[in-house]
């Protein structure tokens, strides 16, 4: 007989009610090595959910087998602990899910929090590869978020998709105000919020296990930004602007 137990977190007011005990079954690393415990995962729009497969004694055709048992469990309308596997809808306790999510990244803006109109606006983000770490079928169980898209909407109707994180003027060893891979210049003045969102691969990996791909990818939402866009209008001034200044061309 093979039992699956799923482990992800769903946070719900319907799921939170239930009170059906889940089912616990351990998954020694004896039976890792030998492939009894196997594992596996899939990725949603914000989580990867990871399920362990435990092969046990037994089977349908035991002599004294009273037939295929109910089913106690359904996790992604599958069911678990029983055989043969039956349709269902959503898993009955908080505990037959637990999903691993990326951490949520971080984007900056210079100058911070202004610009001024038809002049290069610099963005940034701090998203980068990073480890989640958690337990399935008593075991260490880690996925690894790799950001692979950057999806930020500038908020004067335009949007920008690429692969690049960004980096500040000066990580980058340019002056201000000149454009970059992940840089804006704003047409109208007035206050805009900038919106991003990282869209990550992932893999998995199960004890000591080597990493394995998932399809698919993860977003996580960044903070917003609030920009006020300034108008400006060109003045001669009686000395040199110094290097680097802000509001000298």
């Amino acid at each position: 007989m093979v039992r699956r137990i799923a482990v992800a977190l769903i946070i719900s007011a319907a799921v939170s009610m239930m009170t059906t005990p889940a089912m616990s079954i351990s998954c020694s690393g004896a039976q890792i090595a030998s492939g009894t415990c196997s594992v596996g995962g899939g990725t949603t729009d914000t989580g990867v959910d990871l399920w362990g497969d435990v092969t046990s004694g037994g089977s349908s055709g035991d002599v004294n087998d009273d037939g295929p048992e109910e089913c106690l469990v359904v996790v992604n309308a599958q069911c678990v602990g029983s055989s043969p596997p039956k349709g269902g809808v959503e898993p009955t306790t908080v505990s037959d899910l637990e999903s691993f999510r990326p951490r949520s990244p971080q984007q900056f803006v210079e100058p911070a929090g202004w610009t001024i109109q038809r002049i290069p606006t610099n963005f940034w983000s701090t998203a980068r590869t990073h480890v989640v770490s958690g337990r399935l079928l008593d075991n260490p169980a880690d996925v690894r978020f790799i950001p692979e898209q950057y999806q930020r909407s500038f908020g004067d109707g335009l949007r920008q998709t690429n692969a690049s994180r960004g980096a500040s003027w000066r990580q980058l060893g340019q002056s201000p105000w000149t454009g970059t891979s992940t840089s804006h210049s704003y047409d109208e003045a007035g206050n805009v919020r900038v919106r991003l969102i990282v869209w990550y691969s992932a893999k998995f990996r199960f004890g000591s296990q080597g990493w394995r791909p998932l399809t698919g990818l993860v977003m996580a939402r960044a903070n917003d930004l609030t920009v006020s866009v300034l108008s400006a209008d060109t003045a001669l001034v009686d000395r040199p602007c110094s290097p680097g200044a802000f509001g000298c061309f």
